[in-house]
């Protein structure tokens, strides 16, 4: 069985220089900022959108560590983010599956919720991370 037979797609993650860019962003492309929240390990801010439907968007505003250089420095599309049910099991998962994650626990997200990554190495350099709301 895969951990993805019905995934969910939570949000996609996209990394701007600054948090000003971000505001265009969202300005431009009519969008509305539902919360944001600093992710300390990742040194960065995450502002995530409201979505009308389907999954959310969250703006990268990095403001220190190696997202400070994604994409040169310019940004762009970093992250395809699926919410699971259970971090366990993912783990369970990956470990059977030969896919490292990024951290060796999971981590407080910006929002209610747990996150890590699948170590890009493994998906040919395409950021998969797992999310798991939280109550």
């Amino acid at each position: 069985m895969s951990l993805f037979s019905n995934y969910t797609l939570h949000h996609v993650g996209i990394v701007l220089p600054s948090i000003e860019d971000a505001e265009r962003h969202m300005e431009s492309f009519g969008l509305a900022e539902d919360y944001r929240g600093y992710v300390a390990p990742w040194q960065c801010w995450c502002i995530f959108t409201k979505p009308e439907t389907g999954a959310a968007i969250e703006l990268v505003v990095a403001d220190g560590g190696p997202l400070t250089k994604f994409n040169k420095g310019v940004g762009g599309v970093h992250h395809f983010a699926y919410a699971i049910d259970d971090f366990a099991d993912a783990q369970t998962w990956c470990e059977k599956n030969d896919l490292q994650l990024l951290e060796p626990e999971p981590i407080k997200g910006a929002g209610n919720f747990l996150c890590n990554f699948i170590h890009p190495v493994a998906t040919r350099g395409i950021q998969i991370e797992l999310v798991q709301e939280l109550g």
